[in-house]
């Protein structure tokens, strides 16, 4: 499922996510979850664009559309995750 993402979501690390694909959608409904994999295309300073998958899971009811709550949380996941690479990164570089 590809569709169009605002073509570039700022985050907050500096890193650029301009669009994103969702692949393996499945619903869990003893826990009321969507599951999907999410690909992010993502472009930092400095560094060629990549695809980042995340897997992540939203509530199956929400106010938001749920392409935007499954890249929302996506988004969030990989950039905690990439902060988390990045700075252990400067710690064993020093």
């Amino acid at each position: 499922m590809t569709g169009t993402l605002p073509k570039i979501l700022n985050g907050t690390s500096g890193m650029i996510f301009v669009d994103a694909d969702i692949d393996a959608v499945s619903r869990d409904r003893d826990f009321g979850r969507i599951e999907a994999t999410v690909t992010l295309y993502v472009k930092q300073q400095g560094s060629p664009l990549r695809p980042y998958r995340v897997r992540t899971n939203v509530n199956d009811k929400g106010a938001a559309p749920l392409r935007a709550r499954l890249i929302a949380d996506a988004t969030m996941l990989a950039e905690h995750f990439m902060s988390q690479t990045t700075s252990a990164g400067a710690v064993h570089a020093a």
